[in-house]
C-alpha cells in the first residue's frame, strides 16, 4: 500500500497495475517515447498529447522520435476523450523529410486561455531514429482550445532541449538544458540549465538566470514547480547518483538561488516530473535507468518537497525502455481537483504505448 493512501485515492487503485490504457500504439505496432504535454485551457477542458513513432528501427527497437505528435481533447474533466488528432506543425516537418522531427514534452495556458505547446527539435540522421542531438527548440500557439495552431516560432537561438514548463502569478517559465552534443558525448561535460520568462502571454522570453548548479556532467533531465508559498524549486537527474537528485530553490522567481543540495529517493529516480497538489507534493519517473529494479514507473510523494516517502511502483517494468511521464491539476467547475499522471509504458522490446493515472483527495466526489 502507498504511504500517502489514507488521504489520497489512485485510480485504478492497488498499484502496481495496468493504469488506463490511452493511446494503443501496439494495435498500430508504433511506438512513442517521449511528447507527453499536457495542458488544460478551461476548467476540466484538457488536450493531452503523445507521440505516433516507428518502432521499426532495428537500433533501438522502438526507443523512437522518429514521428510526429498526436492529442486527445477531453470535455468532462478527463471522462471521456476524444479520437485522435494530430497535431500539424509536428507532422508537417516530418513529412518534409528533413530528417528532423519534433516532440512536445510541455504545454501551458495562459491567463487569458492561450495555449502555449514547446517543441523538442530533433535530428533523426546521426543517431538512427533516436533524438540527440538537439537543436533550437520553437513553439506554438492556440487561442481556439487547440482547433488550430500557428506557425512555429524560434524560442531560443541556442540548441537544447526544453524540459519544463509552468505559469506563476500571469507569467510563463521554462527551464532549458542548453545542450548540442551527440549522445554519449554530451553528458561528458557541464552544460547549463537556464531559466526563461515571459511577462507577455509567450509573446517574447527573455533570460532570467542560469542555474548555478556545481556542475552538471552526467545530468540531464530537469523538472521544476512553485510551492504554496512561493518558493520555486528545481530538481535534474544524475546518471552517476540516481538515488540522490540535485535542486535549487529560489525565494524570488529564479532571479536568485539558494545553495547546491541534493535530496534522496529510496527506489532511485530516472526522468523526475515533480507537481504541487491537494497540499503535497509528488514526484514521478523511472525507477532508474541501470541495475536492480530499475525501469518501473515509480511514484513518490512529500510534504515539502524535499523529504520524499519510499516510493510507490505504479506500473512494472516487464519488456525494455518507458516511463518518460508528465502530470497536470485538472479542476472541476465545482471547485475540485484532481491529478492526472501520463507515462508511457513498453509493450514490446522498447515499443510503448500510452498509460494514465488519476489521483484523487479521499473524500472528494468524482
Amino acid at each position: 500500500m502507498c504511504e500517502w493512501n489514507s488521504l489520497f485515492r489512485l485510480t485504478p487503485d492497488n498499484p502496481p497495475n495496468d493504469g488506463i490504457l490511452f493511446a494503443d500504439l501496439e494495435a498500430q505496432g508504433r511506438s512513442g517515447h517521449m511528447g507527453h504535454a499536457l495542458v488544460e485551457y478551461a476548467p476540466g477542458k484538457i488536450l493531452a498529447f503523445y507521440p505516433n513513432c516507428s518502432a521499426e528501427d532495428p537500433r533501438w527497437k522502438g526507443h523512437s522520435g522518429y514521428g510526429w505528435m498526436e492529442y486527445k481533447r477531453s470535455v468532462d474533466g478527463g471522462l471521456t476523450w476524444s479520437e485522435p488528432m494530430i497535431e500539424p506543425n509536428s507532422k508537417a516537418l516530418f513529412d518534409r523529410n528533413s530528417g528532423r522531427t519534433q516532440m512536445c514534452e510541455k504545454a501551458v495556458c495562459t491567463d487569458d486561455g492561450t495555449v502555449i505547446l514547446f517543441y523538442l527539435t530533433c535530428d533523426m540522421t546521426v543517431n538512427g531514429h533516436i533524438w540527440e542531438p538537439y537543436f533550437e527548440p520553437y513553439y506554438a500557439v492556440s487561442r481556439d482550445g487547440g482547433e488550430t495552431f500557428s506557425e512555429e516560432k524560434l524560442f531560443v537561438h541556442k540548441a537544447g532541449r526544453i524540459y519544463d514548463a509552468v505559469c506563476h502569478d500571469g507569467k510563463v517559465y521554462v527551464l532549458f538544458f542548453a545542450n548540442a552534443e551527440l549522445p554519449g558525448i554530451a553528458h561528458l561535460r557541464s552544460w547549463p540549465y537556464e531559466l526563461y520568462v515571459s511577462e507577455d502571454g509567450g509573446e517574447t522570453f527573455a533570460l532570467r538566470s542560469v542555474l548555478p548548479f556545481q556542475s552538471t556532467v552526467g545530468c540531464y533531465y530537469g523538472t521544476m514547480e512553485f510551492g504554496p508559498d512561493g518558493k520555486l524549486l528545481v530538481y535534474i537527474y544524475d546518471e552517476t547518483d540516481e538515488y540522490n537528485l540535485k535542486y535549487m530553490v529560489s525565494d524570488d522567481e529564479g532571479r536568485s538561488w539558494g545553495v547546491n543540495r541534493r535530496a534522496f529517493f529510496a527506489r532511485k529516480l530516472r526522468n523526475p516530473q515533480m507537481v504541487y497538489y491537494g497540499g503535497s507534493w509528488w514526484m514521478h519517473g523511472r525507477s532508474g535507468g541501470m541495475g536492480e529494479n530499475a525501469g518501473h514507473f515509480i511514484l513518490y510523494h512529500s510534504a515539502d518537497g524535499i523529504c520524499w516517502d519510499n516510493g510507490c511502483y505504479l506500473r512494472l517494468a516487464t519488456q525494455g525502455h518507458g516511463a518518460y511521464s508528465n502530470n497536470l491539476v485538472v479542476h472541476g467547475t465545482d471547485g475540485t481537483e484532481k491529478l492526472l499522471i501520463q507515462t508511457s509504458h513498453a509493450y514490446y522490446q522498447n515499443r510503448t504505448n500510452t498509460i494514465m493515472w488519476w489521483i484523487q483527495k479521499c473524500g472528494q466526489k468524482t
